[in-house]
């Protein structure tokens, strides 16, 4: 009876040790993902700093409702990511438009700005995601004070080829967003990823052997650029700036 008692305790003590480190650790752990995706905000924005919270606090959250194409208020703690598999808070995207193959979008997302002395927008960041090779790529997207010069993209997440679809994490593949267009002259989404090296303003390099994560990379910008994403809402902010 002793020999069975002992290792039932063991086990009892080695789950409460667990359970007991897991809740310790947890606020660490989610400080540490927040600092990252603030890390990634400023990096899109090309902005590399040791003062991570200095720099964040001169940027303001917005938060778009795609509904009503209109800037709203939410909850201090809202989580667009979790709202988008949440059927209170989020919608189905209709087969048709769902080019970055969301299946469903949330309601309100927010988005990244930075403000001058004169209240004028100076950039501003776009949670971006779609679905690559393997699985959904996650990340941002920025734009210049005029709303339609790219000033860079990360990811945060994404489950491509190391080597392949992988280099949109590379450096040099990243680069060459800097100074790219999205719209053209009436205002249609162009910004796209070529099969070579870039030659226009709306071209970015393609990725070699990656034909299926470029695409996702420019069907989510087409997506989240055009009139059933951020779109609607940057027309109004430029219409701001007039």
């Amino acid at each position: 009876m002793n020999k069975m008692i002992i290792p039932l305790i063991a086990c009892i003590a080695c789950a409460v040790v667990v359970s007991v480190t897991a809740v310790t650790v947890r606020p660490e752990q989610n400080l540490n993902v927040e600092n990252e995706k603030k890390l990634k905000i400023l990096a899109a924005a090309g902005i590399t700093t040791d003062e991570v919270e200095k720099e964040f606090s001169k940027i303001k959250t917005l938060y778009v409702d795609f509904k009503s194409n209109q800037l709203v208020e939410v909850t201090e703690n809202y989580d667009h990511i979790k709202a988008s598999s949440n059927v209170a808070q989020s919608s189905l995207v209709p087969k048709e438009q769902d080019i970055a193959i969301l299946k469903r979008r949330e309601n309100v997302a927010p988005i990244y700005v930075w403000y001058s002395e004169q209240n004028q927008i100076q950039k501003i960041v776009l949670p971006i995601r779609g679905y690559g090779l393997w699985g959904t790529l996650y990340g941002y997207l920025s734009l210049d004070a005029d709303l339609n010069t790219v000033k860079g993209i990360e990811y945060y997440d994404h489950k491509e080829t190391p080597g392949l679809g992988g280099e949109v994490d590379n450096p040099v593949w990243k680069s060459d967003w800097n100074g790219k267009k999205v719209y053209d002259s009436s205002g249609n989404v162009v910004l796209y990823v070529t099969k070579g090296p870039s030659t226009e303003e709306y071209e970015i390099d393609g990725i070699s052997g990656a034909t299926l994560t470029s695409n996702g990379v420019s069907n989510m910008i087409k997506y989240w650029l055009g009139e059933n994403g951020y779109g609607p809402v940057l027309e109004m902010l430029r219409g701001d700036k007039a």
